[in-house]
């Protein structure tokens, strides 16, 4: 089947971007030279010079974690003792969220809000096409779970 290795694959993606978060929480730039750089890179405000505090890169880090192992929930490699329910809104909501925020990523309204390069190019080529990508794999495995898709009347 497809969704477990999918969901291997959205985990390792995930966490690779919690580490850079979380890295970033703690002061190191890479891939920048500086944190002015990188706030250019990662943040895109205009007139950014500095990163977010640590607490809001290690926030995002934790989410970022915690959406690897909600994808290894869907993917049943990890069991959770709540309702399958749960489970499937929880998928269901991240898939809303990634592609929510994907396919704002590449409005007119917010390329005229956060107008810092290099983030603008990093966002149209990069970062949203691959947000929009993790929010269909989250629908994906949302979808191929057993109980929702008997419910949905896609398995008899």
């Amino acid at each position: 089947m497809l969704a477990p290795t999918l969901s291997v694959v959205l985990a390792v993606i995930l966490s690779i971007a919690g580490l850079l978060h979380a890295l970033w929480g703690f002061g190191v730039t890479f891939p920048a030279a500086n944190e002015q750089q990188l706030a250019r890179m990662v943040v895109g405000k205009r007139g950014i010079t500095k990163m977010p505090s640590m607490t809001a890169c290690l926030f995002v880090a934790a989410s970022l974690f915690a959406f690897a192992i909600l994808s290894l929930v869907l993917g049943q490699h990890v069991q959770v003792p709540v309702s399958k329910w749960l489970v499937a809104a929880a998928g269901a909501a991240a898939a809303m969220a990634f592609m929510g925020r994907g396919i704002l990523g590449v409005l007119p309204a917010f390329e005229r809000a956060l107008p810092e390069q290099p983030f603008l190019s990093l966002n149209r080529r990069f970062y949203s096409p691959l947000i929009i990508l993790i929010g269909i794999g989250f629908a994906l495995l949302t979808l191929a779970l057993p109980y929702w898709s008997w419910r949905l009347g896609l398995l008899h």
